[in-house]
């Protein structure tokens, strides 16, 4: 996926979470990127966790 595929998808996810276009624009996305890292690494899945 390329960069410009990646932030639409973040684009439309928030539009579809009520966000408003102004409310994206004005956010801190590094953030709110760092904060998604971080959802992704707690969600992973390891064999031990399920052995």
């Amino acid at each position: 996926m390329d960069p410009e595929d990646f932030i639409d998808n973040i684009y439309l996810a928030l539009l579809e979470s009520n966000w408003t276009m102004n409310e994206i624009d004005s956010m801190d996305i590094i953030y709110y990127l760092k904060l998604l890292g971080k959802k992704a690494e707690r969600e992973k899945k390891y064999i031990d966790d399920i052995l």
